[in-house]
């Protein structure tokens, strides 16, 4: 990711950002791994949903954002959350940020996938090295599948706000390359009369299986849990499109250390 990652969809995308911890389905698949005080690094926290729906359930979190119009759209919501602001720790800055004390918990939703192989690599190292060697990392990473399918523009949500209505509208097709593209439309209207639209489109590439694979044994982390998506359903080689990974160091490492 850079500075200009998200060109200017940042504001918009915040606008259907879901904090609530009820809601928030990346904060609800890591209740179970909340301890009290937990320290939680969220890296690439985008604009703050999860880091704040976990501040909500008890848990210090840094929030590790390197894209500067996410970042800002970050500390606008957290100043008006006082009663949160004082759990959440806001770092502009990408994955490789060293920090003096270890955490409980580590993840990155949404993130690589977005960026090349040998920043995955870092990326996982990196989490490795920033946990307790009981901490917890979890991993979100699309996987090549069949099941995986184009989808036609279709509104996302709808926002109203005074007499403006903004649309999120999204499609995702595949390219030549084996990678996928993801398009972003976020449409203002006053009344039936669009006033402003602004596009995004994002281009990535699922992992394979293996490389999954290999991006855990290169850092010595060992499976304890492996999931289709934030429902926890099992993960399916070849049949599922996401696999959500939670992961700790392995106990030959520990071992090794020892």
């Amino acid at each position: 990711m850079n500075d200009c990652y998200s060109q200017g969809v940042a504001p918009y995308y915040d606008l259907f950002a879901d904090a609530n911890p009820a809601h928030n389905k990346q904060a609800r698949f890591l209740a179970p791994l909340i301890v009290p005080d937990c320290q939680v690094l969220d890296i690439g926290a985008g604009t703050g949903s999860t880091a704040f729906a976990l501040a909500e359930q008890g848990a210090r979190v840094t929030a590790l954002e390197p894209d500067a119009e996410m970042y800002g759209a970050l500390l606008a919501r957290l100043a008006g959350q006082p009663a949160i602001a004082p759990c959440v720790s806001p770092v502009p800055e990408a994955a490789g940020f060293r920090f003096a004390a270890p955490f409980d918990l580590c993840c990155a939703f949404a993130v690589l996938h977005l960026i090349p192989e040998e920043a995955q690599d870092s990326l996982v190292a990196y989490a490795k090295s920033q946990i307790r060697f009981d901490g917890t990392i979890v991993l979100d990473m699309p996987v090549k599948s069949p099941a995986r399918a184009p989808s036609p523009w279709s509104m996302v949500a709808s926002r109203a706000l005074g007499e403006l209505r903004i649309e999120h509208h999204s499609a995702m097709e595949p390219r030549f390359d084996g990678a996928w593209q993801t398009h972003w439309r976020f449409v203002t209207l006053l009344g039936d009369r669009v006033v402003r639209e602004v596009r995004r489109t994002f281009d990535w590439r699922p992992l394979d299986i293996e490389r999954s694979n290999a991006l855990l044994r290169r850092s010595d982390l060992e499976i304890v849990g492996d999931f289709s998506g934030y429902d926890r359903a099992p993960f399916k080689p070849g049949e599922s499109t996401t696999r959500l990974v939670v992961a700790r160091v392995s106990s030959v490492t520990e071992r090794r250390v020892a």
